[in-house]
């Protein structure tokens, strides 16, 4: 047994997990709380592939052959407080001008920006055929570009971190990524808070559930 112990390696032997969690802007214009059906809303994107680390406050470089931007919309009518939300994408309708963008199931769509080797970018209409208080949840869930599995919790053997003062190894793991909608300011979330239970709104909750409602959903009254 002292032969075990001896040999067993000390924490600092262990690379240091440093969480790099990417935010990403986009757009959707008008931005305005109501509109028609028939009319148009419009999610863009322009940034460069030098993302930035919510953590540190750093960018890094991501291109496709680095990490796979999977990206989806969660297309839900929102029935009001202590009702369930239900999908509704098959009820919108999809325009391609930069980009491609799909409508997958009840509930779920998809969208590619389009990569020029140094900025991303997506121009895609999104138009509602059904009225009702709407909303649109852009998710992030990058997929490795080798085998086309879930990067999430990951290592990103792309970034390179220097090793701490004590000269510990440094190793980067992808944590939750999101994309931000109108620097999360204008996304009508006083709307999404009146007809759905937000848990942004209750003290304690996880910082990713306030990013996720707050900033990566838009919500709009469709008339």
């Amino acid at each position: 047994m002292l032969l075990a112990l001896t040999g067993c390696p000390k924490k600092e032997d262990y690379p240091l997990i440093v969480p790099i969690g990417f935010l990403i802007p986009v757009t959707i214009t008008p931005s305005s709380g109501t509109m028609l059906r028939g009319d148009t809303l419009w999610l863009e994107a322009h940034f460069s592939d030098s993302l930035l680390d919510r953590n540190s406050g750093h960018h890094y470089r991501v291109r496709p052959q680095d990490l796979v931007l999977n990206s989806g919309i969660f297309y839900k009518e929102l029935l009001g407080i202590g009702k369930s939300p239900i999908g509704v994408a098959r009820t919108f309708r999809i325009v391609e001008k930069v980009g491609k963008a799909t409508i997958d199931g009840a509930s779920t769509g998809s969208f590619e920006p389009l990569y020029d080797g140094h900025r991303y970018q997506l121009r895609i209409g999104v138009i509602p055929t059904k009225a009702g208080v709407l909303s649109l949840s852009l998710l992030l869930s990058p997929k490795n570009p080798a085998d086309g599995t879930p990067a999430l919790d990951g290592f990103l053997p792309f970034i390179y971190l220097a090793p701490t003062a004590e000269d510990r190894e440094q190793k980067a793991v992808l944590a939750d990524p999101f994309y931000v909608i109108n620097d999360g300011q204008a996304n009508n979330f006083d709307l999404y808070s009146q007809h759905v239970k937000a848990f942004a709104l209750e003290s304690g909750v996880p910082s990713e559930t306030v990013i996720y409602e707050t900033k990566s959903t838009f919500t709009v009254e469709v008339k």
